[in-house]
């Protein structure tokens, strides 16, 4: 596990930069506000959920798309512009990566929810398997 997570995060440096250069930091969310912000939104925001196949099967929140952190730049143009975007992954550094590179593509608004997919659980709320 730890393998995999390390490779992911060297991935992310390669794909999205330390963030040193680049845009302004995208905003976070904790679950209140991610809670908030599903309850007030119409339409609701997309739910990005940039963790792999195999941890997406063990359990995501609901109504979250999976597209892969390692697939997010060839798979660009399925990100809707023109909703509120939330990147979610296992605890909120993935997410962070990714939701920092979609700011710096033009994606008006952008959040990383920096609890997870584990906090979101943690909460008690429900997580689809």
């Amino acid at each position: 596990m730890f393998r995999t997570v390390f490779a992911l995060g060297c991935l992310a440096l390669t794909l999205f930069g330390t963030g040193a250069a680049s845009a302004a930091r995208a905003p976070d969310l904790d679950t209140r506000g991610l809670q908030g912000l599903l309850a007030r939104e119409k339409p609701a925001p997309y739910l990005l959920d940039v963790r792999t196949e195999g941890e997406f099967r063990q359990g995501r929140i609901h109504g979250s798309i999976l597209i892969p952190m390692n697939q997010i730049t060839r798979r660009l143009g399925e990100i809707p512009r023109d909703r509120k975007v939330v990147v979610v992954c296992a605890s909120g550094a993935r997410s962070a990566a990714v939701a920092r590179f979609l700011g710096q593509q033009g994606f008006p608004w952008v959040a990383n929810y920096v609890d997870g997919v584990e906090g979101w659980a943690r909460a008690g709320l429900p997580v689809l398997r």
